[in-house]
């Protein structure tokens, strides 16, 4: 289980972009800076894994869509 803190998504094109080093089994992000975000998502690692890899100028990271997390009850 991997418990990952992300500022905001990335708004122009509503993504995320998830360390690669950070990905586990499961992974619950929690946005610290997005007021319009609370609580917690969760995504699985097979899930994330799917998608491309991009950098975000100093780390590989995944570009998840927004609409492929799952909010869980806090």
């Amino acid at each position: 289980m991997s418990n990952i803190e992300i500022w905001q998504p990335r708004w122009m094109d509503r993504t995320v972009l998830i360390a690669k080093y950070k990905v586990g089994n499961d992974n619950y992000i929690k946005f610290t800076k997005t007021p319009s975000m609370p609580g917690t998502y969760h995504i699985k690692g097979d899930e994330v894994r799917k998608y491309p890899l991009q950098s975000n100028g100093k780390v590989a990271c995944y570009c998840v869509p927004l609409d492929a997390l799952e909010l869980k009850e806090d």
